[in-house]
């Protein structure tokens, strides 16, 4: 007998998706998360975080979940904070535009919150009392120096949260009275059919500053830090700390940029400073400012291989400045033979969780936590800008 395979038709079954469901409850807002919602427990233990709720208010979430995707909305404030305010934007108002988080809690509220996250974040790396400053923001509006508009070219404006819809914006509170000066010019022009987005793009990206004139299309811009007055705060800040610190031959400058700290640097100390940053055309923009002691270096501070084959060996005693993004010091144990060797480290921190993580790996290289002071370099959010000074233990 011969032996045949047989393949049964088996009837495939369709896939069904898992239906929705939806409560409502009543809960207290106990905490802010990293990213500014409210942190509410459900009656059944589960935390959700909710957009628009503020801390100590009784609310009512509106929660869906479908298998293990759950979303939470405010539904109703049952007691409201008494910090709460009528956002001054009518896209904040309405919900389409989310990229001022906390626009509907005053200032003074924000700035109290801010604080305390980083009050509490520094409690747990120190066991002595360390003297915490926040410094808020002179402007709460109309500071921010830069930004960056989505249109397809025929509405232009920023992204609503959780989709890919172009918020129409006719003119943003948090700009500068250049910006909206600049947003107002571009509108004028709309409808623009160059600014259709290409093929499988969803829109066409327009970059805006207020130190230079003419708009960047489908360009990056280099980096500059979003609050210009927030900004030389930080520039003082850096000399006064450089000045008083101990005395270094060799300063290692980490994600330099174009320079906005490294001219603050070489006028505090007559140290060899070697620049550090990933981006050519931000090199390029640091050499055009001439400083004769610093050496500029081409390195991706996030590639194990770059660091180890082209940063420099780490003298005996140096001094290290990095001013990293978000994602920190990625590379903390390629980068510990200069961080242990570095008699100080100052540390300028754009995201808190970071910060700390970081902060833990520098006490385990030897340095201590000396100073700490907040910044707010962006009102009417959750941000946190984090100046630190670090010492080598005795």
């Amino acid at each position: 007998m011969s032996r045949r395979r047989v393949q049964l038709n088996r009837k495939t079954t369709a896939r069904v998706s898992t239906p929705a469901s939806t409560d409502r409850f009543v809960g207290t807002v106990r905490d802010l998360s990293s990213d500014g919602r409210g942190v509410v427990e459900a009656p059944d233990g589960q935390i959700v975080f909710v957009s628009g709720a503020w801390v100590g208010e009784e609310v009512v979430v509106l929660r869906t979940r479908r298998g293990k995707e759950v979303k939470a909305e405010l539904d109703d404030v049952v007691t409201a904070s008494p910090h709460k305010q009528e956002a001054p934007c009518s896209a904040h108002r309405d919900g389409t535009c989310g990229g001022c988080a906390w626009m509907f809690i005053d200032y003074k509220a924000q700035l109290a919150q801010k604080h305390e996250k980083l009050n509490r974040s520094v409690s747990g790396l120190v066991t002595d009392d360390l003297d915490v400053p926040f410094l808020g923001s002179p402007a709460a509006l109309g500071y921010r120096n830069r930004a960056q508009f989505k249109t397809d070219g025929e509405v232009m404006g920023y992204v609503a949260p959780g989709s890919h819809t172009i918020v129409d914006i006719s003119s943003c509170p948090i700009l500068t009275d250049e910006n909206q000066r600049q947003l107002a010019l571009l509108r004028s022009s709309l409808p623009n059919p160059q600014w259709r987005p290409g093929k499988d793009k969803r829109w066409t990206t327009i970059d805006i500053d207020d130190e230079r004139l003419v708009p960047l299309v489908n360009q990056r811009q280099p980096f500059r830090q979003g609050n210009s007055e927030q900004n030389m705060i930080i520039i003082n800040w850096l000399r006064e700390k450089i000045d008083h610190l101990s005395k270094v031959e060799f300063v290692l400058e980490l994600f330099c940029g174009s320079g906005n700290l490294t001219t603050a640097i070489a006028s505090q100390t007559d140290a060899t400073i070697v620049a550090v940053e990933g981006d050519t055309a931000s090199l390029q923009a640091l050499g055009d400012r001439e400083l004769s002691q610093v050496q500029t270096l081409r390195v991706n501070l996030f590639s194990k291989a770059e660091i180890k084959n082209y940063l420099p060996n780490p003298p005996q005693k140096l001094g290290v400045v990095l001013d990293p993004p978000r994602d920190g010091l990625k590379e903390r144990e390629t980068l510990k033979p200069w961080f242990r060797r570095a008699d100080w480290v100052l540390y300028i921190a754009c995201d808190l969780a970071t910060w700390e993580r970081d902060s833990r790996f520098l006490l385990g290289c030897g340095l201590s936590l000396s100073e700490v002071c907040g910044l707010d370099m962006f009102p009417q959010t959750p941000h946190v800008e984090i100046l630190s000074v670090f010492k080598r233990r005795s």
